[in-house]
């Protein structure tokens, strides 16, 4: 059977929660008993990674790239234990907008207030208390973490493949020029700005998507 670990990075300015963070993680979905609750998922196991906290919110994202997780859980605040200028929401957006789709989930002890003033996902908010004293949500929250590493890898893929299938019909059609263009742009969002176009063949590209919009124009106007 394949076995598949997942690194999953903590962001929390409060030691002693990542004390309890890294035990319920590491558990992945055994039980209190370490008997595994659904099968489906037995060759997973997940393997916490602390990131230091730093106090610039560009350095924090960079780092957090840099460590090569595959997801990351970040506290909502981040400023309980520490005086920082950014909070655990204003970083997971900086990530999903440097990193598209990745795997993002907020820890809160304020879950309300956290829907009130946020626009956040429901599926991706973690409630502290029940992830760390309640077993069967705790395994229900590292199901959800896994399933969002896959799916993410998923489309990964599925763009990658299908980069590769049209790129030997660059130049048929305006629409397939621009759906390269537009899946080279995801894939680069996606793996830390990795472009899988030559710059030449994305010049290239961009220049015909601007004289394919200036002819439709002067087709308009003439008429």
């Amino acid at each position: 059977m394949k076995e598949f670990q997942y690194r999953v990075g903590i962001l929390d300015d409060d030691a002693t929660k990542i004390t309890q963070l890294i035990p319920s993680i590491r558990s992945c979905c055994k039980d209190d008993e370490g008997q595994i609750r659904n099968m489906k998922y037995a060759p997973y196991s997940l393997s916490p990674i602390e990131i230091p906290l730093l106090s610039a919110e560009e350095d924090m994202i960079n780092a957090i790239i840099e460590s090569r997780i595959d997801a990351i859980i970040v506290d909502y605040k981040l400023s309980s234990q520490q005086a920082i200028a950014y909070t655990g929401v204003s970083i997971a957006q900086k990530l999903s907008e440097r990193l598209c789709g990745f795997p993002i989930f907020i820890l809160t002890s304020y879950q309300d207030d956290l829907f009130v003033r946020e626009s956040f996902d429901a599926y991706q908010v973690f409630e502290f208390a029940r992830y760390i004293g309640e077993p069967l949500e705790r395994i229900e929250l590292n199901i959800k973490i896994i399933e969002q590493i896959e799916k993410y890898n998923r489309e990964k893929l599925s763009w990658e493949e299908e980069l590769k299938t049209l790129l030997p019909h660059t130049g048929e059609s305006a629409s397939i020029d621009e759906r390269i263009l537009m899946l080279d742009s995801k894939l680069e969002k996606a793996i830390e700005g990795k472009s899988f176009l030559t710059e030449k063949l994305k010049r290239e590209l961009t220049f015909d998507k601007v004289q394919s919009l200036i002819e439709k124009i002067d087709k308009i106007i003439e008429s």
